[in-house]
């Protein structure tokens, strides 16, 4: 039986940020990692935790990538060049294995409720489902892999896909410290965040602390990241 993963990230709150700066866009980020189960991953997983390994890592380290860029918990004690490392790794493997994503991007400022942000998402869903509907159609069963971090998304998930799907269900218990594409999926919120705020000229000091600039980092990163685009 054909079976299509969808792992889920989120990056943001459906309540408006009042801590950003004004000149930056409250954004409300979902993205949506793709990935065909006919094709295996665990060696690819396996040469990932041997890279942790053989670098002194722990091997089952998770990588929530925000946090690394921005030298949060538990990465506070990693140096650039080693958080460097850890994000370019996972990067890598997601470009090695062809990764497609999606990702739907909200800016409150014309979504300013969670009813008009939730109208929006299923619309996006709606859309992404029919743009792509020989894709979809071709698995068998197609299962859903969120964290239920926020009530409130897991909710428009289960409606979104229930009127665009019917071959789909929730993966149960959920962790993202279980699944690679999990990680993936952190990662492709967080590129795409950065890549809303360069398109706006709106800075983050800890992007081009990490990347050194967001030139750079759409020269070493940014365009791979279109290019996987379902």
């Amino acid at each position: 039986m054909s079976e299509l993963g969808i792992f889920i990230d989120e990056s943001g709150f459906f309540e408006k940020n009042h801590s950003i700066n004004i000149n930056t866009r409250d954004l409300y980020i979902v993205s949506f990692v793709f990935h065909n189960k006919s094709l295996s991953i665990n060696e690819d997983i396996k040469a990932f935790e041997q890279f942790l390994s053989d670098n002194n890592f722990e091997p089952n380290l998770p990588i929530h990538t925000m946090p690394l860029i921005r030298r949060q918990k538990p990465y506070v004690e990693f140096k650039r060049e080693k958080r460097k490392k850890l994000f370019h790794h996972l990067f890598q493997f997601m470009r090695r294995l062809k990764i497609k994503h999606k990702t739907f991007v909200c800016d409150k400022k014309y979504c300013p409720t969670k009813q008009a942000i939730k109208q929006s998402i299923e619309t996006y869903i709606s859309q992404m489902v029919t743009d792509n509907y020989d894709y979809f159609n071709k698995f068998d069963e197609i299962v859903l892999y969120y964290d239920e971090g926020q009530d409130y998304l897991t909710k428009i998930l289960h409606s979104a896909f229930a009127k665009n799907l019917n071959n789909y269900r929730f993966k149960e218990n959920v962790c993202q410290e279980d699944y690679r594409l999990l990680q993936c999926a952190d990662m492709v919120c967080s590129l795409e965040l950065i890549k809303q705020r360069k398109e706006n000229n709106e800075y983050i000091k800890a992007v081009d602390d990490f990347f050194k600039s967001v030139n750079k980092f759409y020269k070493n990163y940014g365009k791979t990241y279109e290019d996987l685009e379902l």
